[in-house]
């Protein structure tokens, strides 16, 4: 009853967003006077050709900018210290790309703004006050990067991702261009979609779940679930890339005050252990993680169901199985080559339950339960 909650809602971020709206950056740049950038991206965004397109609008407006493109999928810290000679020089820093390039831009920032080493800040709350600014431009429809405050950094030795969180790290500025996210293949499109209905789907069923995170979770499920496979079949609709665009951002607003719990804590557990898609991870978890929570949160999951078209919750629960296979997910990690003998399961068990998103979990889970829902993901 909204009578008895108490609860709090963060979107520090201004949100520019529509079919062309990268067009706004020098405007968005001179009203704060900002005049020199760092581009933080990766090869692929280059190959696209995005990039020239994020070059050709800053060369407009008569902005200095440099460009750092050697970010890589779970960027480690050996990736974001590498720019941080580049990031010291410039006013501004612009994250281009998915998850990957907007989190490495977050920690960049960080170690610009307030020094030391990307792991002195690891955990929740460490950053003691505002960074530089930061503009966050997706060119993936999945992360919800643009608009959250957290920042997922591997670390290869450790075998393991792990989280900054502050508000402090949330950008400035989501500039959502649409036609940013149209030369996505089809593989990143479906595993970047599953990502964000993952996102909203436990934005609303956490212990943190809040009446304005499930405003906007709702409006991203039905969103997902009908434009994501025709944004899979043909990337050039460029109204099923719009909607997928908004979903996943209003998405990435409803976890960063939401949260999100155990199909995240696997996913990350999966993605720290064997350097796997973020979204993919996501993907096989969450029908899991469903099924585990369904009876303390069944009248929550009844709800998604009828955004997906369902009536019952269990039928919820298959519906999110049945996209994932209509999108072309594979339903386990062995379709992959991968398997797990009972140290490795043990091993990814133990990371998931030390993961801060467990927590945030509507019920307990223990060891045991772990092993054997991450043995389903095999």
């Amino acid at each position: 009853m909204i009578s008895e909650s108490l609860f709090s809602f963060q979107l520090p971020t201004k949100i520019l967003f529509g079919v062309g709206a990268l067009a706004n950056l020098g405007t968005e740049l001179d009203e704060r006077g900002w005049d020199s950038a760092l581009i933080v991206t990766d090869q692929g965004v280059r190959a696209a050709g995005l990039l020239a397109r994020l070059e050709a609008q800053l060369q407009a407006c008569g902005a200095q900018y440099e460009v750092y493109d050697g970010v890589v999928s779970n960027p480690t810290v050996a990736v974001i210290e590498a720019a941080q000679p580049l990031a010291q020089k410039q006013q501004v820093l612009i994250g281009l790309g998915g998850g990957s390039s907007i989190d490495t831009a977050k920690a960049l920032n960080l170690l610009r703004t307030h020094g030391g080493h990307v792991l002195d800040w690891e955990g929740n709350e460490t950053v003691p006050g505002p960074c530089g600014p930061l503009i966050a431009i997706p060119t993936t429809a999945g992360t919800g990067s643009e608009v959250t405050c957290i920042a997922q950094v591997s670390v290869p030795e450790r075998k393991e991702k792990l989280p900054i969180i502050s508000r402090y790290l949330a950008p400035d500025i989501a500039l959502v261009d649409p036609q940013m996210s149209a030369s996505m293949p089809a593989r990143l499109t479906a595993a970047t979609g599953m990502d964000a209905l993952t996102h909203a789907i436990e934005a609303a069923t956490t212990l943190a779940e809040q009446p304005l995170a499930d405003l906007l979770a709702f409006q991203a499920i039905p969103l997902i679930n009908t434009f994501l496979p025709r944004a899979v079949q043909d990337g050039a609709d460029m109204e099923a890339r719009a909607q997928l665009a908004f979903a996943s951002t209003i998405a990435g607003a409803a976890f960063n005050n939401g949260w999100v719990a155990l199909a995240h804590a696997v996913a990350h557990a999966l993605g720290g252990l064997y350097d796997l898609h973020h979204g993919l991870c996501c993907s096989l978890a969450l029908p899991l993680a469903m099924e585990f929570n369904l009876e303390v949160k069944r009248e929550k999951y009844l709800r998604i169901a009828e955004l997906l078209g369902q009536t019952t919750a269990e039928a919820g629960i298959a519906r999110v199985r049945e996209l994932a296979r209509e999108i072309g997910i594979p339903s386990g990690l062995r379709e992959l080559g991968l398997s797990a003998d009972e140290g490795e399961l043990e091993k990814i068990a133990q990371l998931a339950l030390s993961d801060g998103s467990i927590f945030f979990n509507p019920r307990e889970v223990g060891e045991e339960e772990m092993k054997r829902l991450v043995r389903e993901i095999f």
